[in-house]
């Protein structure tokens, strides 16, 4: 690897252009190479470098070392089809500028978090542009651009809540957005989402779920920001079929407790988180999950600025009708069809009907001549002689 970022240097050195970056795709395995040097070196002359680390068993420490000398930055990625926005993401940086400008539509990530609720997201106008920027590890995505950049992220730390919103609410990249019915609601819960509650909670509830399952989160502190540890936390369950179940949630983190449970049909879950330390409730809370029929009986719209948009770089026609597609630019054209199959069956027929013909006529002979018994004469025969000389 040591080579080859070296060789990159000497390239991009010579190079006469305001922006040299590189960026580094590797596992990080390679023999040993003084890469502080180097990428401190590369820094001095205005060449940045980024690394990408691809695999469970990539030298991340070494990768985060090289971005961090080369003034660039990290990324760690285990799925090839994240690359292609991670390179993407990188160019918009390098450049030093973050803004993505372009229509898009909001692809919704969380449906059932409370600030999304009861907004129609199928009426939702599209956005101007968004500034690109990458979620935090504890963050909760609830919106994202079509390449999965944050649009809408919230998270917790202690008692406090913050959310962002990386494109903008005025008539720069929302203008239509301002118009939109659904957006005072969804602006208004999520600033009721960040604002400090009226009474002091002992437990914060979190509901989502998977494909198959429903996930409980509960944390639990206490009003001084404290965590509180070893507690008997349990989720009582009603599901869509009216069926009960009681679930416990074991700890997994400080102050945190998590649990799991089968979802078996479409329908509405209802949940009551309870906490007990020595068989007294300290709190309880209530809550719901909702499981969805299948993405494919959802109603989506035409995407009609998009469909434009590929006509006219394509140069195309926009049909309106399905009809238009089998009567615009018909030419007439010739279309040869082999005849020799049909006459190979036809000959073998033929053959077959010849042959039983034959066979039942020499039949039907056979059966109309007389046997000598009778007293006829059969024809002569011709015998063959050799005549003397």
């Amino acid at each position: 690897m040591f080579p080859a970022v070296k060789e990159a240097y000497q390239r991009l050195f010579q190079m006469k252009t305001r922006l040299k970056h590189l960026i580094l795709l590797s596992d990080g395995q390679s023999a040993a190479g003084d890469f502080a040097s180097l990428t401190r070196r590369m820094a001095r002359d205005r060449i940045t470098v980024s690394t990408v680390a691809i695999g469970r068993d990539a030298d991340i420490h070494l990768l985060r070392d090289i971005s961090r000398w080369g003034r660039g930055r990290y990324y760690y990625s285990d799925d090839a089809r994240s690359l292609p926005r991670i390179f993407t993401l990188e160019a918009q940086l390098a450049s030093e500028s973050a803004v993505v400008e372009g229509p898009f539509l909001p692809v919704v990530t969380a449906p059932l978090h409370e600030i999304l609720q009861q907004v129609d997201w199928r009426t939702a106008p599209p956005l101007g542009g968004h500034v690109a920027t990458t979620p935090r590890a504890t963050a909760e995505l609830l919106l994202a651009s079509p390449q999965g950049d944050p649009l809408l992220a919230v998270w917790r730390y202690g008692l406090g809540r913050s959310a962002v919103f990386t494109s903008d609410a005025k008539a720069r990249w929302g203008v239509l957005w301002l118009k939109w019915k659904g957006f005072p609601r969804l602006f208004a819960q999520l600033v009721r989402w960040t604002l400090r509650r009226g009474q002091q909670q002992e437990l914060f509830a979190a509901f989502d779920r998977t494909k198959d399952r429903g996930v409980v989160t509960v944390e639990a502190v206490n009003p001084r920001g404290e965590f509180l540890n070893f507690l008997d936390a349990r989720v009582g369950i009603i599901t869509a079929d009216n069926e009960r179940m009681v679930v416990d949630l074991p700890q997994v983190a400080p102050g945190r407790y998590e649990g799991a449970f089968p979802l078996k049909g479409e329908g509405v879950y209802l949940l009551g988180v309870i906490e007990r330390r020595g068989g007294k409730t300290l709190h309880s809370e209530l809550g719901s999950v909702v499981l969805p029929y299948a993405p494919e009986h959802r109603t989506l719209g035409l995407n009609l600025p998009l469909l434009e948009e590929v006509v006219g770089v394509t140069g195309g026609r926009f049909l309106k009708t399905a009809e238009e597609v089998f009567r615009l630019d018909r030419r007439p054209s010739m279309v040869s069809t082999p005849l020799w199959p049909y006459l190979v069956v036809a000959s073998l027929l033929l053959f077959f009907a010849e042959f039983l013909s034959r066979r039942f006529r020499r039949q039907e002979l056979a059966e109309g001549v007389p046997s000598n018994r009778q007293g006829v004469v059969p024809p002569p025969r011709l015998v063959k002689g050799r005549r003397r000389r």
